[in-house]
């Protein structure tokens, strides 16, 4: 079983230290795969702002995701997947990475700048950043709009596991909260 099937069915079964100690070997086997340090900043933000978990637990995982992340950043600050991603997940509890949302801003924005025909890189400077829907709407909707329809962009946000899926809801989100106001 490959270690994105055996993830799924930990997070599935809330088995949250199980799918921690596999991230763990999957980035101490692959240092340079970009994917299990967004799996792993992903698994373990989920972990502290949206699960039940053991409280004296907490600093635990909060520790590993500063790790992980300070990690992550050093090896793939000039990747634009990567900013892209983490931006993301930051935007989501950017206090515990130890950041300010102008630092989320800026990896948005230099992922755009380094891949800037991207359609998920522009959306997600567009959206991420201000959620309200009332605030630059037609963008907001047009590229939701033609990111949902994409089935490869789709295919490609998908692969991504938990991360993908919350990334996914949160795009249908904002398409559906500016289509009301067009």
């Amino acid at each position: 079983m490959c270690w994105r099937e055996q993830l799924k069915q930990y997070e599935y079964n809330k088995n949250w230290n199980a799918a921690i100690k596999l991230m763990q070997v999957v980035i101490d086997d692959n240092p340079n795969d970009i994917d299990g340090y967004l799996f792993m900043n992903y698994l373990l933000m989920d972990i502290l702002v949206n699960e039940m978990y053991d409280n004296s637990k907490h600093d635990y995982y909060a520790d590993l995701l500063k790790k992980y992340f300070l990690e992550s950043y050093s090896r793939f600050s000039n990747n634009s997947e990567y900013l892209f991603y983490i931006g993301f997940i930051a935007s989501m509890s950017e206090w515990y990475f130890d950041i300010e949302m102008e630092d989320v801003e800026s990896m948005l924005k230099k992922a755009t700048y380094l891949d800037p025909e991207s359609l998920l890189y522009k959306w997600g400077y567009c959206c991420i950043l201000n959620q309200r829907a009332e605030v630059n709407t037609e963008t907001k909707y047009f590229l939701s709009r033609q990111i949902l329809e994409n089935d490869m962009l789709m295919k490609n946000i998908m692969k991504k596991g938990l991360l993908g899926e919350y990334l996914k809801e949160f795009m249908l989100l904002v398409y559906e909260s500016t289509k009301v106001l067009l």
